[in-house]
C-alpha cells in the first residue's frame, strides 16, 4: 500500500499559467484532462513551452499503453 505525501507549495503565476495552458492543450487533444494541479504533481516545471509540457504527458500516456 503506498502512501501519499502532501506539500504546499508556492508557485509564480507565469509558472502555474504554463501549466494551465498545457491542461488547456491536453484537453484540445484528448477531450479530457487531468488538471493543472496533477501536471504540477509531474515536477516538470523546468519547462518552459506549454506544448512541451502537453507532449510530455501524452507521451508518457501513449508509452505506457503501448502506442
Amino acid at each position: 500500500m503506498s502512501t501519499t505525501q502532501h506539500a504546499t507549495v508556492e508557485i509564480q503565476p507565469e509558472k502555474y499559467e504554463l501549466y494551465v495552458e498545457a491542461d488547456r492543450e491536453i484537453y484540445k487533444r484528448l477531450g479530457q484532462s487531468p488538471g493543472p494541479e496533477f501536471l504540477m504533481s509531474l515536477m516538470l516545471e523546468n519547462e518552459d513551452d506549454p506544448s512541451d509540457l502537453a507532449d510530455i504527458y501524452l507521451h508518457t500516456i501513449l508509452t505506457s499503453v503501448g502506442a
